[in-house]
């Protein structure tokens, strides 16, 4: 096979190879998390959102989300606003399955919000 590749002008990502070649990982939650990282840090979008972008449905990709935290691709971090007492979730979203601490370099945080 010949791959034909051009040359990026603007507006790419680059992306590790090891991550479309881990075997743990569907096709869907490749494509999630590829699309995650390409996202800008502290971006907010919900699973409705992602499933309207490529016309996928909402449960594949909740199940694709939930498949990318089994496999420690995602993290999702809850908090409590002290004022209003409303519950945020926060995703932070690795390149590679993180270990317990991930150093801040490597991860990607995206505002998920449950719609």
């Amino acid at each position: 096979m010949r791959v034909h590749r051009t040359a990026p002008l603007r507006a790419f990502a680059a992306l590790a190879t090891s991550l479309s070649r881990d075997l743990r990982l569907s096709r869907g939650a490749v494509g999630v998390l590829a699309y995650l990282l390409c996202l800008p840090n502290g971006s907010w979008i919900t699973e409705r959102i992602l499933a309207e972008r490529r016309r996928e449905g909402c449960m594949s990709v909740v199940a694709s989300l939930r498949e990318l935290e089994e496999r420690r691709y995602l993290r999702r971090v809850v908090s409590r606003d002290p004022v209003t007492r409303q519950y945020s979730t926060v995703c932070e979203v690795f390149d590679r399955p993180y270990e317990s601490a991930a150093p801040a370099g490597e991860m990607q945080k995206v505002r998920l919000v449950a719609a």
